[in-house]
């Protein structure tokens, strides 16, 4: 027999990043149209954010297993996988048709109206798939590092992070300019601070429980990943190379910001395997037959 699962896998860090990533990328393609002009963000990366989106889709579905039947997530409008299963949806559709106005050979491309209302719809409907993964996790109250608004907060800048950072590599790599290195300085200074808070309050302000699983990112199982790879490699690191003018290796400042983001998604779901127990069901777990005891093999 087969234990319930207790635990989300390797997946769903992988959704998280791209689906965050690309939903960020959708909005803000459209808020540089609206605001700033078509010029911030090249062509290639306004069609990369919703294919981004589509793969971190992807990956939920196998996830949640049994993907012939994903149909059923649309199906429950009280549940919070289907608010986010149609804004996913959504925001994938409005993304390609706001990218497609970039084509000029198609009859819609000179609808300026349209391109205005596709724009607003890819905002808000992007912003939704970046902070999704933050509310999905901060709503389980027996994983004690996700619970609380904080972790929407960290999701959210995380994918506004890479979803600049992935424009910006689009840029550099098909427009030969880059765009956002001033304000991709500013965020990866404010994930530093608030990675910091948010750490500083599991660790004293809270629960013993999150105080101890806060403890395994300072100086236990997570501290290098938190350390290393989120605050140095993902962070510093890039941080400085931004600040240099006319970097030649602003290219892997990007590189690097997109490596942070994904890693701490996976830190993050990994995080979750320190919960709260309802009483007795450690328990009543043990108890469950894992089929490699004597008495089972005895009857085969």
């Amino acid at each position: 027999m087969k234990h319930k699962e207790t635990t989300w896998g390797w997946m769903l860090a992988v959704d998280f990043f791209f689906a965050g990533m690309g939903g960020a990328m959708i909005a803000l393609a459209g808020i540089s149209y609206l605001f700033f002009g078509d010029a911030l963000t090249a062509t290639i990366g306004n069609f990369i954010g919703p294919i981004f989106v589509a793969m971190g889709a992807g990956f939920l579905v196998l996830e949640l297993g049994r993907p012939l039947q994903a149909w059923r997530v649309f199906m429950n409008p009280k549940a919070i996988l289907t608010f986010g299963a149609w804004n996913m949806t959504l925001a994938i559709g409005f993304g390609f048709v706001f990218a497609s106005f970039r084509i000029a050979s198609l009859p819609w491309a000179g609808w300026v109206w349209a391109q205005q209302i596709t724009a607003v719809s890819s905002i808000i409907t992007g912003l939704i798939v970046a902070t999704y993964p933050g509310v999905l996790l901060g709503r389980h109250n027996a994983r004690p590092f996700w619970t609380g608004p904080g972790i929407v907060s960290l999701f959210l800048l995380s994918s506004l992070l890479t979803g600049l950072a992935a424009h910006d590599l689009a840029n550099s790599l098909f427009a030969n300019t880059t765009n956002f290195s001033k304000l991709l300085a500013g965020l990866l200074v404010l994930q530093v601070v608030l990675w910091g808070l948010y750490i500083y309050m599991k660790c004293t302000g809270t629960t013993n429980r999150e105080a101890t699983i806060a403890q395994q990112w300072v100086n236990g199982d997570f501290a290098v990943g938190f350390w290393a790879i989120l605050l140095g490699l993902g962070s510093l690191v890039p941080l400085i190379i931004y600040l240099l003018p006319s970097n030649p290796i602003m290219t892997l400042a990007g590189i690097l910001v997109l490596l942070g983001g994904a890693w701490m998604r996976w830190m993050v779901v990994k995080s979750g395997e320190y919960r709260t127990w309802l009483p007795g069901e450690e328990f009543y777990l043990s108890r469950l037959p894992r089929g490699d005891e004597e008495f089972l093999k005895a009857l085969k």
